[in-house]
């Protein structure tokens, strides 16, 4: 299943978190909050907040074209938007001003809380939470695996008919971003 990134909801949901927690964060920590809070929309509405693509790294899953924004990778126009919000400091994450979080609806903003709260609260290693209870994490023996947001869905107990309709959805959505020219 393919879904359509938004960067304008991937800088939101990544200056959101970040100003959660007082301005910074850290790359691997806010990595793992926004592949969670997508996994959470995922489950829950059968679309992620940021449309990003998903993978398994050798300390859990992450979103694919965030990582690669944050090691400033990306295509010209979505390194542009992100940069003039997001900033890299090392591991430290922190914003360059202050973002419209309007990108976001209510329900994407309580999804991504709750995955905050939920990361926050992990006592130990959060790669080790984070593969024992996203069962579609994968090892990928020093190398990356993508995830396939319908291999999220069947762990989730979505029924086949269910993956199906949610597949054909996203596929809609992608088209008419094309259509429209935003994507």
């Amino acid at each position: 299943m393919l879904l359509d990134f938004e960067i304008n909801k991937a800088i939101a949901a990544s200056a959101h978190l970040i100003s959660r927690e007082g301005g910074e964060q850290s790359m691997f920590v806010l990595i793992k909050k926004l592949y969670y809070a997508d996994r959470l929309a995922l489950i829950k509405w059968g679309r992620s907040i940021t449309g990003d693509s998903f993978a398994s790294l050798a300390k859990g899953p992450i979103v694919s074209r965030i990582y690669d924004l944050l090691k400033g990778k990306g295509t010209e126009n979505d390194l542009i938007e992100w940069n003039d919000v997001i900033l890299r400091r090392g591991n430290k994450i922190t914003l360059r001003k202050q973002s419209d979080i309007g990108a976001l609806s209510q329900r994407e903003i309580e999804a991504l809380d709750q995955a905050a709260d939920t990361i926050n609260g992990i006592k130990g290693s959060i790669a080790d939470w984070l593969h024992t209870n996203c069962p579609e994490w994968r090892d990928p023996h020093g190398s990356s695996k993508p995830i396939d947001p319908s291999q999220i869905l069947r762990i989730a107990n979505k029924s086949e008919e269910h993956i199906k309709r949610i597949e054909e959805d996203n596929e809609e959505i992608r088209f008419m971003n094309y259509l429209l020219g935003t994507r």
